[in-house]
C-alpha cells in the first residue's frame, strides 16, 4: 500500500484519434490538478429514522498550469481550433499520469475523452517565462 509522501508525478497530455489511438504526446507538464465530479442523491423516506444516500461519479476535471517551455500548450489550443474549423466538432484528448510515492508504490491513470477549456498565458514582460494555465474535463479515469 503506498504511503503518504508523494515524490513525484508525471502528467503527458496524447492528443489521439477518435478510436482512442495516440497520434502525438506532449512533453511532461508538472503542475496539474485533478477532481472527481459527483452526483449525490440524498433520500429520507417518510415514517423512516434513516436516511440513505448514494453518490454517483460522473466524470473528471482539474486543470494544468505552469511555464511554456516547450510550446505543449499552445499545441494543444492549436489542435482543438483546426480540429474545430476541419470537422465543427470537439478535439477528444487523453491524459496519462504516473505517482511515485515515497516507498516506492506507482500509480498510472489514463483520463480518457478529455477536452480543454480556459486557456490562458500570461506575461509579466522582459526575459520572464510565459505562465499557461487550461481546464480539463475527462469521462473517466481508468488504473493502468
Amino acid at each position: 500500500m503506498a504511503q503518504p509522501g508523494l515524490l513525484g508525478k508525471r502528467l503527458v497530455i496524447a492528443l489521439t484519434d477518435s478510436n482512442g489511438n495516440v497520434l502525438k504526446k506532449s512533453p511532461e507538464i508538472l503542475k496539474w490538478s485533478e477532481e472527481e465530479i459527483t452526483t449525490e442523491d440524498k433520500k429520507h423516506p417518510i415514517g423512516e429514522e434513516t436516511e440513505y444516500s448514494t453518490s454517483t461519479i460522473d466524470g473528471w476535471k482539474g486543470s494544468f498550469s505552469g511555464q511554456d517551455t516547450n510550446g505543449a500548450y499552445d499545441d494543444i489550443v492549436d489542435a482543438r481550433i483546426k480540429y474545430q474549423k476541419e470537422t465543427g466538432d470537439t478535439l477528444s484528448f487523453s491524459i496519462f499520469t504516473t505517482r511515485v510515492y515515497k516507498d516506492g508504490t506507482v500509480k498510472k491513470y489514463k483520463f480518457t475523452d478529455v477536452t480543454f477549456s480556459g486557456y490562458k498565458a500570461d506575461v509579466d514582460g522582459g526575459s520572464k517565462a510565459i505562465n499557461n494555465s487550461i481546464n480539463w474535463h475527462a469521462t473517466e479515469r481508468i488504473p493502468l
